[in-house]
């Protein structure tokens, strides 16, 4: 590991839409196509790949990471130190030194992201920009680099006016044109994603339609989040503290696992859960089922985030990978990073099992580091954890090895210098995923007054397990209460 760093983005994700974690993933493609850091990956607190396991394979000694949040606030000072097995945000881990810079909602230069976009939406000297945040009553740190921020673009003399109003506290966003007298408003959001609040809540508050919206004479546009411009990247760049940019070929190329360099050599085909590799002309083809013509990996990993009915999988490794498509690859490296795509770590945690040094932590560790709402998941019976096994990990391609012995013998490479082993199609899962915390979390509540099951409802999203007709709830309820009152 020594010499090398690795820049580790952090974020929220999401279990109900790709939004919340796409600009995440495109500022580490593009700070990834710079070759600043000699590795560049995401983590994410509900999506895959998850911050608990988002340094497995690393080989850097120094990692940064960076928070991709606007607030300095409980995910950035509680839940990612908690995550990465930090007791602060500077720390020693495994061998591997991390440290967690503040959050980019802090950088002085998320000011000028903030002017950009409010000039994209038409902004002029006179008008006046309304900066939206998120706010909570409960948490004095949500709204502080909100109003830095506007402070700091009101410093710039750009605009007649400048102003900070919030969504969830006062000063609220409805009172946009009493906050202000300039007779256009541009409301410029301060949040990382286009997701719900910037795409629904926000504009259904102000009546924004098109773009737009209108108080007598008086005029509002509407721009878009800060955190999707692509001048975040230098933010997230500045507040790393990159190093020099090396000059091309200098950054070391990815390795693949030694399992993985077997099967490059002998050159047969093999499947891992629902992807098959096959060899030829030089070259191995990562394909799903109904394999299609060839793609690009990110154009791969990025139709790979909906399922063939074009809803969301917040489980990467859930059956029913969508096809359709082909991703060629000219080397072992290239080889790996199509599979890791595909099933987050899964090259890693192949060639870690096999040799033993995979980390396995047991669903009583991951319920032990939860705080706020998701406590209670540690209340889940037996019964109950097993139902919840049973529920979701049947749809997953991995088998749960935090659960104790597998329930199928671990079909894995074994080295051979004669004749090196492909592996077989069992992926191991060394750790309760997001979706189980929130399945359980769920399951613990429901212990005390269950549910009556109800039909499964294609409609209802695959995470949503609040909703009557989940299927995964509705299995789980039919599971763990069969033949008591919740069934009638």
């Amino acid at each position: 590991m020594s010499g090398r760093t690795c820049l580790l983005l952090a974020g929220h994700g999401s279990h109900f839409s790709p939004d919340s974690s796409t600009p995440i993933r495109d500022h580490a493609r593009r700070i990834r196509e710079l070759r600043a850091f000699d590795e560049v990956r995401v983590g994410f607190w509900k999506e895959e790949p998850s911050l608990a396991r988002a340094l497995d394979g690393c080989t850097a000694s120094e990692v940064v990471v960076v928070p991709v949040f606007i607030s300095d606030g409980f995910f950035t000072q509680q839940v990612l130190p908690r995550e990465l097995r930090l007791d602060g945000p500077d720390g020693w881990v495994d061998g591997r030194h991390i440290r967690i810079t503040p959050a980019i909602g802090s950088h002085p230069a998320l000011a000028g992201v903030i002017v950009q976009r409010a000039l994209e939406a038409g902004a002029q000297p006179g008008d006046a920009v309304a900066v939206l945040g998120h706010g909570t009553p409960g948490n004095p740190n949500s709204e502080r680099n909100i109003y830095k921020q506007a402070g700091r673009v009101r410093a710039m003399g750009k605009f007649a006016e400048v102003v900070t109003l919030f969504l969830d506290q006062e000063p609220n966003l409805a009172s946009v044109f009493d906050a202000t007298n300039a007779r256009t408003v541009v409301a410029a959001p301060l949040f990382v994603a286009d997701g719900w609040h910037v795409g629904e809540t926000i504009p259904a508050e102000l009546g924004v339609e098109r773009g737009e919206a209108r108080d007598g004479q008086r005029r509002l546009r509407y721009a878009a989040a800060a955190g999707t411009h692509p001048g975040i990247a230098g933010v997230i760049l500045q507040l790393a503290g990159s190093p020099e940019i090396p000059a091309a070929g200098a950054v070391a190329a990815r390795t693949a696992p030694g399992w993985l360099e077997c099967a490059w050599v002998q050159r047969e085909p093999f499947a891992l859960g629902e992807v098959t590799v096959r060899f030829a002309d030089g070259a191995a083809g990562v394909e799903g089922p109904d394999p299609g013509p060839a793609m690009s990996l990110s154009d791969t990993a990025a139709r790979l985030r909906h399922d063939s009915a074009g809803r969301y999988r917040p489980l990467p490794s859930a059956f029913g990978l969508p096809g359709g498509w082909r991703v060629r690859c000219a080397s072992a490296a290239a080889l790996a990073a199509a599979i890791d795509a595909v099933y987050p770590f899964a090259t890693t945690h192949v060639q870690q099992h096999r040799d033993g040094s995979l980390r396995v932590v047991p669903v009583d560790e991951v319920f032990a580091r939860q705080t706020g709402r998701y406590r209670v998941a540690a209340e889940l019976d037996a019964a109950g954890r097993t139902a919840a096994v049973a529920a979701l990990c049947s749809r997953c391609v991995k088998t749960p090895v935090w659960t104790g012995p597998p329930a199928v013998e671990a079909r894995l490479p074994t080295p051979n210098a004669q004749r090196p082993t492909p592996p077989g199609q069992w992926l191991p899962c060394p750790e309760p995923c997001s979706v189980m915390l929130s399945l359980c979390r769920e399951a613990a509540l429901w212990q005390h007054d269950p549910p009556a099951a109800a039909p499964a409802d294609d409609a209802v999203p695959f995470a949503a397990f609040d909703q009557p007709g989940n299927a995964i709830r509705e299995d789980y309820l039919r599971t763990r209460y069969a033949g008591s009152d919740v069934q009638r």
